[in-house]
């Protein structure tokens, strides 16, 4: 048997306010019987090891003529105030729930479960790589349809007023916890390292170029990459993703892109308690695609994520079509970048466009004005259909990835013997069974 781990415990303390030279002696407080009993010292998650025993002492005031009860997945397992319990795999993402009656009045408390057993990796066809960016929380996160978990995003950039070089604060996500949840799935978990980036589609902010700024200067980089690992090695991460984001109107010197890919590796930790410490990186399509090929000489590279997607045109079209994965795959195979290590991208996002009547005013200039991204998860509760579909008739159209549009690029995936397909972004996605794209890419590629 393992040590006793004690994850709930509240010290409740009454204080007493003393004045000089007061004789009162302050007296206990009454309750009237129909109090609400409250519970103090509890957590909404309760984390455990497999085979360790919990043990809880939960203070509840008032406590006097109070009955208690403690139930797993609404089996009673005990009556007592002060909890101790084995909990097995059996028992992974059960609800605890302590109830406690006293006078006829109730009150209650939830935890949900997670059993940790030791890291066992999953094993797959194909890789399923899935984004989750800071908008997004553990909700979202389907880790039975996914081999690999990247985190977005460790932002690289100067702040004014700020020290760090890479911005690691997560408010919505408590990473520590991802991290033991994702591996007691079999799941690695990686840190996306970016700029800016718009998160609902990955895209880079207009001539934003705060990362490659940074990593132009040697010092600057080594700061800012020192902080990054720092982080992994403090949240029990399985490595990084690199995604320099912003490649346009050729502002990036390509000898000092070569040099900081080339560099990454010097940074790295060999290995984490669950083997390799992965490197990979994230690209851009379209017309700068060419300023990133320095990626493909980079032998350290575990893969590379193609966005596939957030192709824009003056008029109304799709902006994830499949040549534009096939384009994407020619274009690295044609760098030197080995199949099994390219990874294609698919949006859980579409591309909302609502043009003026006269086209002639459209331009690369103004685009923006007549289009706007959104989610997948949003376009569900536009039509009960959407997901049989990749287009809605709104406006001038809703262009996005349905399920039969992942199935072909899965099967693409497939016939080409690639490494596998990735989503951006997990949040924008749903779990609905037989709606969600992530599930569906899971299946297709063989898994």
């Amino acid at each position: 048997m393992k040590n006793i781990k004690q994850w709930m415990v509240l010290a409740f303390v009454m204080s007493a306010l003393i004045f000089t030279g007061c004789d009162e002696e302050l007296s206990n407080p009454t309750f009237d019987d129909n109090a609400v009993p409250r519970i103090f010292g509890w957590y909404n998650t309760l984390t455990t090891q497999e085979g360790d025993t919990v043990t809880i002492n939960p203070q509840v005031s008032p406590a006097d003529n109070a009955i208690f009860a403690w139930y797993v997945d609404s089996v009673k397992v005990s009556e007592e105030l002060d909890f101790s319990y084995v909990f097995n795999m059996d028992n992974n993402n059960s609800i605890l729930r302590f109830e406690v009656t006293r006078n006829g009045v109730k009150n209650y408390r939830e935890a949900s479960v997670v059993v940790l057993s030791d890291f066992k990796p999953k094993a797959y066809n194909k890789k399923m790589v899935g984004f989750i960016t800071r908008d997004g929380s553990i909700d979202d996160i389907d880790l039975n349809n996914l081999t690999h978990l990247v985190i977005s995003s460790a932002v690289v950039g100067e702040v004014e007023g700020r020290e760090s070089l890479a911005d690691t604060t997560f408010t919505n996500l408590d990473i520590p916890l991802l991290a033991k949840v994702a591996h007691n799935a079999g799941v690695y978990v990686l840190l996306d390292v970016t700029g800016d980036i718009i998160n609902l589609n990955g895209g880079g902010y207009y001539a934003n170029y705060g990362f490659f700024n940074v990593i132009s200067d040697a010092g600057k980089q080594a700061k800012a990459m020192e902080t990054v690992v720092k982080f992994c090695a403090d949240n029990d991460l399985d490595g990084i993703n690199i995604y320099l984001n912003n490649t346009s109107e050729g502002y990036l010197d390509p000898d000092i892109v070569s040099a900081f890919f080339s560099s990454i590796p010097s940074y790295l930790p060999e290995e984490t308690p669950r083997g390799k410490f992965f490197y990979t990186a994230s690209v851009p399509g379209g017309w700068t695609t060419g300023v990133l090929s320095a990626i493909a000489t980079v032998p350290e590279i575990d893969w590379v994520n193609l966005h596939a997607f957030r192709y824009e045109d003056l008029t109304a079209t799709a902006h994830s079509p499949l040549w534009a994965l096939s384009g994407l795959v020619d274009s690295w195979t044609g760098f030197g970048m080995p199949k099994d290590k390219i990874v294609g991208g698919f949006p859980a996002f579409g591309l909302h466009y609502f043009l003026p009547e006269d086209l002639s005013t459209v331009t690369w200039g103004n685009l923006w004005q007549y289009t706007a991204y959104e989610s997948y998860k949003n376009i569900l509760t536009r039509d009960a259909e959407a997901h049989n579909k990749n287009v809605l008739p709104v406006d001038d159209g809703i262009f996005y990835d349905g399920l039969n549009e992942v199935e072909q690029k899965a099967q693409y995936v497939i016939d080409q013997d690639l490494g596998g397909l990735m989503i951006w972004s997990l949040e924008s996605d749903t779990r609905t069974e037989g709606k969600s794209l992530l599930a569906k890419a899971y299946k297709a590629l063989g898994n």
